[in-house]
């Protein structure tokens, strides 16, 4: 048998995700879909990032980003809070002309995170 199972490629394929200090800020780069079969990578790579950051700002850099489902929409939340939590400022980077925006207004979620329209916006911050 050939191809993916179920047509779907493997999570690894549907969203990537880079790591980089950048002035002071840790940054992590997404880019492809944030679902419920990569949320869990993403959950993972910033619970990292907003510990290991000490009091750094984590940057989370949605730029890239094709597809935010609701799940999606949750762990930012969870970001968010272990963000407060631990004392580390989150920045969220969506620009406004991204299909990402949407749903993050639709949500009242732009009342809760922290938005940015570019990257140096967030890490100039």
């Amino acid at each position: 048998m050939n191809g993916f199972l179920g047509g779907m490629p493997p999570a690894e394929q549907l969203m990537t995700l880079n790591r980089d200090d950048r002035d002071g800020c840790l940054v992590l780069m997404v880019q492809g879909e944030v679902d419920l079969s990569t949320g869990g990578r993403l959950l993972e790579a910033g619970s990292e990032a907003l510990q290991q950051a000490a009091g750094r700002p984590v940057v989370l850099d949605l730029s890239g980003v094709d597809f935010l489902s609701s799940s999606g929409m949750g762990l930012l939340v969870a970001l968010h809070d272990e963000g407060r939590a631990t004392r580390t400022p989150l920045r969220v980077v969506v620009d406004e002309t991204r299909s990402v925006i949407r749903p993050i207004r639709t949500m009242g979620l732009d009342e809760v995170l922290s938005l940015f329209g570019s990257l140096d916006e967030a890490i100039t911050a």
